[in-house]
């Protein structure tokens, strides 16, 4: 199966609150943490994945709930 990103940030507390309305509206997503961890998270990003098929559903909730 396929995913697809369809969300960056350099916070955890935002990527935790997508995928918990993402949750709540039945599409499971997976992080991808790219933060360099020798520059404690200076660099680098989190990467939020959903299943392909899913990506443009989920994309419309993220922005539905302000979430980006």
């Amino acid at each position: 199966m396929s995913q697809e990103r369809v969300m960056i940030s350099v916070s955890q507390i935002k990527i935790m609150t997508a995928k918990h309305v993402l949750k709540a509206a039945g599409i499971e997503a997976f992080d991808m943490d790219k933060r360099d961890s020798a520059h404690v998270g200076l660099f680098g990003d989190i990467q939020l994945y959903v299943l392909a098929e899913q990506a443009d559903r989920a994309r419309g909730i993220l922005k539905e709930e302000e979430v980006i």
